[in-house]
C-alpha cells in the first residue's frame, strides 16, 4: 500500500527559471526505505520538502500535480497537521536547534501537541537513546560537536512518533561510528514499527546496505528507479548521474585500533606547523588535550576522528581563532602566541566547514579581493628554509593593480569564471572554491580544509579534493579534516587520527588508490 504519491508533479521555485522538480510520478510502499540520491541541485532537497507541506505552504512558488502523504493531499493539510504524520530532519541541524538543553530540544514537538508528562518523559527517553545521547540530556546543543546537533535532530523528530521520517542528508556530519549508530537505529525502528524512511544522501554505503531502492534525480526528473541490487550492480550508472560508486574494498581506520602508529616528532625549525603538549579546554569542560604533532612542508594529510574528538577545535587554534589553554603551537618556528590572526592568515588559509560564513559579499571577485583591500600592512616569514625567524617583511597598502591580479590569478587558480556572480547563488562546490580563492590570493602556503565533502555530492567532493591535490603537487601544505574514510584513503599521504586525549593513529601512506 503506498503511504507517499506523487502524481505528475512539476514545482519552480519564485523567480527561478526551470523547475527544481518536473513530471515527478513516484510512490512509496508502507515501510519502504527510499533512498533519494542524485548530484547537488538535482532536486532532492525539494522532493523531501514536499512531503512535509514545507513546500507549498512555506516555500513558495509554482507547483503543479499532487502529492498525497498518508491519505492526505498536502495542499489541502498544513505543516503543522502533517508533523503529526512526518518527520523531518534537514541536512542543517543548526537551522533546527533552539531549545537551551539536548532533554528540551527532544521534547518539544510532545510538549506541543499536548502529551502527558509521562507519556513526554518516556519519548524523549526513547529518542536519545535511539539517537546516541544518552547522558547529554542537560547539555547546550550550542556545545555539541556537529554530528552530535545531527543526531539531535534525528532524536526530535523520532519524538514525534510519526509514521514517515523524511531525512535531507543527515549523514553528512556524521564519523563512521556515527554513521554506523544512526543507521543502525533507522533500520531497527523501520523492523519494528513499519516506519516509512525517504532519506536523500550522497552515502552510497549506506544507501546500499539499508535501502529497499533508490530513486536517483537529474536535473529535477527521476532519471533511475530500482532496487539497490540493480543500481549499484554496475558502477557505470552510479557515476552516470554523480553517484559514488561502491568499491569492492575498503581500507577501514577505527575507533578501535588496539595498535597505535605514531610516527616519531621532532621540533624542527622547517616544520610547517609544529605542536607540543596542546591542550583547549571549553567552558563545559569538553576540549583535547596531549596533542603533540609535527607536520612537514608538503605534507598531504588527512585528519579524523570521531565527532567531538576535537578537530575542528584544533583547526581554529592552528589558525588563531582559538588560543590553547596550554601547549605551543608554532607556525615555521614562530609561537602563534606571538602572532595575531591577521599574521597568522598570511601563512594558513582556512576553509570551513560551512563555509558560507565565510561569503559576505556581493560579488565573488570583491569576496576574494576584501582581505586584500584591507591590508594595510602584509607580513610572511623570511625565507622559510634560512633558519631566520622572527623576522618580517613589510609592505606598503596593496594597490588596486596589485589587488586585481592577486584575485584573478587565485580565481583561475580554482577555476572560476564567475567573478560578478553572488556568491550565495552558486553551487556548493562553487562556494568552496571561493573560499579556497580568498585563501590563495592572500598568499597562504598551508590550507586547512574542515570537511569541505559534508552535504557535497560525489563529482564536487573529487573537483574539491583533485584541486587539493593540484596544490599540494604545486608544493602546499594541505590538511583535509573527513568522516569519509575512502577519501582519506584515495588522497592524504598520511592519516592522523586524534581523540580527546591525543593522537591515536599517525601513519604515512606510501601510495594512494588516486595515484
Amino acid at each position: 500500500m503506498s503511504i507517499i504519491k506523487f502524481e505528475d508533479v512539476s514545482f519552480t521555485y519564485r523567480r527561478a527559471e526551470k523547475p527544481a522538480l518536473e513530471g515527478i510520478n513516484l510512490s512509496v510502499t508502507e515501510g519502504e526505505f527510499l533512498a533519494v540520491m542524485g548530484e547537488n541541485g538535482s532536486g532532492k532537497t525539494t522532493l523531501c520538502k514536499l512531503i512535509n507541506g514545507i513546500i507549498p505552504h512555506l516555500n513558495g512558488g509554482r507547483l503543479s500535480g499532487t502529492v498525497t502523504v498518508d491519505g492526505c493531499n498536502t495542499r489541502d493539510s498544513s505543516v503543522p497537521e502533517l508533523a503529526f504524520k512526518v518527520g523531518m530532519v534537514l541536512d542543517d541541524p543548526d537551522a533546527q536547534l533552539f531549545a537551551s538543553t539536548v532533554r528540551h530540544e527532544a521534547a518539544f514537538g510532545p510538549e506541543n501537541i499536548c502529551l502527558s508528562p509521562a507519556e513526554i518523559e518516556d519519548r524523549v527517553k526513547f529518542a536519545l537513546s535511539a539517537a546516541g545521547l544518552d547522558g547529554f540530556e542537560d547539555r547546550n546543543p550550542a556545545a555539541l560537536s556537529g554530528g552530535e546537533k545531527q543526531r539531535l535532530s534525528i532524536a526530535a523528530a523520532l519524538a514525534m512518533k510519526g509514521s514517515i521520517l523524511v531525512l535531507d542528508e543527515p549523514l553528512c556530519r556524521l564519523d563512521t561510528y556515527g554513521v554506523t549508530q544512526v543507521m543502525s537505529v533507522l533500520d531497527d525502528i523501520k523492523k519494528r514499527r513499519g516506519i516509512t524512511i525517504v532519506m536523500a544522501t550522497h552515502h552510497s554505503e549506506m544507501a546500499a546496505r539499508y535501502a529497499d531502492r533508490v530513486c536517483i534525480l537529474k536535473q529535477g526528473r527521476i532519471a533511475a528507479l530500482d532496487t539497490v541490487k540493480s543500481i549499484f550492480a554496475n558502477s557505470e550508472l552510479p557515476e552516470k548521474y554523480g553517484i559514488r560508486p561502491i568499491k569492492k574494498e575498503i581500507i577501514e581506520i577505527t575507533g578501535d585500533m588496539k595498535d597505535k602508529e605514531i610516527n616519531e616528532m621532532t621540533e624542527d625549525a622547517n616544520c610547517a606547523v609544529y605542536i607540543k603538549n596542546f591542550c583547549f579546554k571549553y567552558d563545559n569542560g569538553a576540549g583535547i588535550e596531549n596533542i603533540n604533532l609535527s607536520i612537514n612542508d608538503n605534507d598531504f594529510i588527512a585528519l579524523i576522528g570521531n565527532n567531538g574528538s576535537g578537530k575542528t577545535t584544533l583547526l581554529k587554534s592552528i589558525t588563531g581563532l582559538l588560543r590553547p589553554a596550554s601547549g605551543d603551537i608554532f607556525i615555521r618556528g614562530r609561537n602563534i602566541r606571538t602572532l595575531s590572526a591577521g599574521e597568522i592568515s598570511l601563512e594558513i588559509g582556512y576553509v570551513m566547514q560551512t563555509c558560507d560564513i565565510q561569503l559576505f559579499t556581493g560579488s565573488v571577485f570583491s569576496e576574494v579581493a576584501f582581505a586584500l583591500k584591507n591590508m594595510r600592512k602584509q607580513s610572511s616569514f623570511v625565507n622559510h628554509n634560512c633558519g631566520n625567524r622572527g623576522n618580517f617583511r613589510f609592505k606598503k597598502r596593496l594597490t588596486k593593480a596589485e589587488i586585481k591580479k592577486r584575485a584573478e590569478d587565485a580565481l583561475n587558480t580554482v577555476g572560476l569564471r564567475c567573478a560578478d556572480a553572488f556568491p550565495h547563488a552558486l553551487s556548493r562546490a562553487d562556494r568552496v572554491k571561493t573560499v579556497i580563492a580568498c585563501v590563495l590570493a592572500m598568499g597562504s602556503k598551508i590550507i586547512l580544509f574542515d570537511e569541505v565533502d559534508s552535504g557535497s555530492d560525489y563529482k564536487s567532493t573529487l573537483e574539491i579534493m583533485n584541486m587539493a591535490k593540484t596544490l599540494h603537487s604545486n608544493g602546499y601544505t594541505v590538511i583535509f579534516v573527513t568522516h569519509n574514510i575512502t577519501l582519506a584513503c584515495d588522497y592524504a599521504h598520511r592519516i592522523i587520527r586524534i581523540g580527546r586525549n591525543g593522537v591515536v593513529f599517525d601513519k604515512e601512506q606510501l601510495t594512494t588508490s588516486n595515484e
